[in-house]
């Protein structure tokens, strides 16, 4: 059975933390990417600097991904944003803004318990179109 997806592999960004794709292209033209947290692409590890660094670095990961699909920032449409605690949802926002202007993605934001990486304290996953 032929795939209706296509898997795209962002050379600029971390290695995937389990067994998933960077990026998957639908042929329909969206575009869906993994969840991405801090983590530094050359050591693996959660940057330092608290929610606000993490969440720069999640956004530098995701548009290292995008580039790699000849995508930009303004290719996005949806954001899910996770993070711990949820009190701390201004010093994300407060990063986002400096990457985004109107029309902004239209956009959730979720307090969780824990992420999938220990010293993760922001996950963010987007979806774009080509």
């Amino acid at each position: 059975m032929p795939y209706s997806r296509e898997a795209v592999w962002a050379p600029k960004a971390p290695k995937p933390n389990g067994n998933y794709s960077h990026v998957v292209k639908a042929k329909n033209g969206m575009v869906y990417l993994a969840g991405w947290m801090g983590d530094d692409p050359e050591t693996g590890k959660i940057v330092s600097g608290g929610i606000g660094a993490q969440t720069e670095r999640a956004i530098l990961n995701i548009q290292a991904c995008l580039e790699a699909c000849g995508l930009t920032l303004d290719n996005i449409l949806t954001r899910r944003i996770y993070i711990i605690p949820l009190q701390e949802y201004r010093d994300v926002m407060a990063v986002w803004d400096r990457y985004f202007e109107e029309p902004y993605p239209v956009s959730t934001l979720i307090g969780v318990t824990s992420l999938a990486k220990e010293g993760a304290l922001v996950e963010i996953e987007v979806v774009a179109e080509q």
